[in-house]
């Protein structure tokens, strides 16, 4: 019944992301191609300043590569976002009113309320897990369909990366859709939050950058520090979560 409910809840939030997330993530593959072929055809323009004429030049090295290609046009760039905005998603809306908005129902029966939100989050964390991993394994997937290589495990870590990360503002979502009974703010809140961190955090430790897998795409060790201590907030969310549930006045 619970398991039932909340998947009910968030079942088109979770069907549509995961439906546009494999598309994208299938278009950017097999464009890799057309633009191997414009980069080789491409001339170098000629650039004053030779700091910045270096790092376009690596900039043009990583998009050579299906690896680098890869990492640098989704892995780093598009998907973090796009997958915290469903990560948001995915956690606005109260678990103990139907469909995040209108009356209370079902506190009558005989379940705890932590249970309620401790169900709803883990239905949320198990959407999140397949829409970070899936779309990832797409690259290692259509690799061959382009005469490229790409492996599985990398594809992998960077989504076990993504949705380290992410969960930290699913966790967010869920605590603050205990403050509110609807899903927009929740949800705008979050990816305000979302905003600040990536403004904010210095460039070298941002979780945006351990989200998208740069410290094991150039060093082949996941960011530990900052996805361990995103792990823990998004616990530690859900925790405060279970325990305003338990003590609201409804």
């Amino acid at each position: 019944m619970l398991w039932h409910k909340a998947w009910v809840d968030t079942r088109w939030r979770f069907i549509l992301g995961l439906v546009l997330l494999l598309l994208l993530a299938c278009g950017s593959s097999l464009t890799f191609p057309k633009v191997r072929d414009f980069l080789g055809a491409m001339q170098l323009p000629v650039v004053a300043d030779e700091e910045t004429a270096a790092a376009f030049r690596e900039s043009l090295e990583f998009m050579r590569t299906f690896r680098g290609y890869a990492w640098s046009q989704w892995f780093s760039q598009s998907f973090p976002m796009l997958l915290t905005i469903f990560a948001a998603l995915l956690g606005s809306g109260s678990p103990l009113v139907k469909g995040g908005s209108g009356a209370l129902f079902s506190l009558a029966l005989p379940v705890t309320r932590g249970r309620w939100i401790g169900t709803r989050s883990g239905i949320a964390l198990a959407e999140l897990f397949v829409l970070a991993v899936a779309p990832s394994l797409v690259f290692a997937a259509l690799a061959p369909l382009i005469g490229e290589q790409f492996a599985a495990t990398e594809s992998l870590v960077y989504g076990l990366s993504a949705f380290v990360g992410t969960s930290l503002f699913l966790g967010l979502a869920v605590f603050l859709s205990t403050l509110f009974n609807d899903v927009w703010r929740p949800l705008l809140l979050t990816c305000a939050g979302a905003l600040a961190i990536g403004v904010v955090v210095p460039h070298d430790y941002s979780l945006f950058q351990a989200m998208g897998g740069r410290s094991y795409f150039f060093s082949g060790t996941p960011a530990w520090p900052e996805l361990l201590m995103s792990a823990a907030g998004a616990a530690a969310l859900m925790y405060a979560a279970t325990g305003r549930i338990a003590r609201r006045d409804f």
